[in-house]
């Protein structure tokens, strides 16, 4: 009898014993699977994150630049923008004397404006943009030229917008408004008047006489005592 006992609790030892490493087995395995499920998920949500592009919230538009710059007479690299008393120098004026290719264009307002229509008058043209710093600087020295001498006949001043660089067109209104500008703003949607012209660097002013031909190009900023020098006969 003592010997039966015996054998069923070794019996019942080894059961035990079987059955605590049986669980233990079970539950590492269900241990390991769920972290390999957990990583693939973690995973995915990286994936995705890392994938999912940025929003672009509606009405925004990239914008491509031609090669036009401002003067770099006019850039401080260093934080604080622009210095003009260490870096201004005096505008380039250069004599030629080259047809003036033909254009057509746009007003704000809606009107069209050709140059060979004006043969026969003097057209002082400045290529600028809303973000040009020397641009706007010089614009209300062009407008008290333009207000004190436009009722001469043979004196026209167009403005190119170079409209394909700038964000919107309202930019370019608000920039008329704001400065009181009452000469035509020509709006140059393509960009090709300035590619016609040459300009690489604004603000750019051609001075065309009354035969159409460019006499002089003028890189830089101008006075509103260099528009009556070289304006005014």
């Amino acid at each position: 009898m003592p010997k039966k006992i015996v054998s069923i609790c070794l019996t019942l030892l080894i059961l035990a014993a079987l059955i605590n490493t049986i669980s233990k087995n079970l539950f590492t395995n269900e241990q390991d699977q769920l972290e390999v499920v957990f990583d693939e998920e973690d995973s995915t949500s990286l994936n995705q994150a890392v994938d999912q592009e940025p929003e672009v919230e509606e009405g925004e538009q990239q914008v491509e630049y031609r090669s036009i710059d401002e003067p770099e007479i006019y850039h401080d690299h260093e934080e604080g923008g622009h210095n003009h008393d260490d870096h201004e120098q005096e505008t380039e004026v250069r004599a030629l004397n080259v047809k003036a290719p033909n254009f057509e264009l746009k007003t704000l307002t809606g009107e069209t404006v050709r140059l060979s229509d004006l043969e026969g008058k003097k057209v002082f043209i400045n290529f600028w943009a809303t973000w040009c710093a020397p641009c706007v600087e010089e614009m209300p020295a062009i407008q008290r030229f333009y207000e004190e001498h436009a009722n001469r006949e043979n004196l026209v001043i167009l403005a190119v917008n170079a409209t394909d660089l700038e964000l919107n067109m309202d930019k370019v209104k608000k920039f008329a408004y704001e400065y009181g500008i009452s000469f035509p703003i020509l709006l140059d949607e393509k960009g090709d008047v300035s590619i016609n012209y040459e300009i690489l660097t604004i603000p750019t002013s051609m001075i065309i006489n009354e035969e159409g031909m460019v006499v002089e190009q003028i890189i830089g900023p101008v006075t509103e005592e260099m528009l009556e020098e070289k304006l005014i006969d």
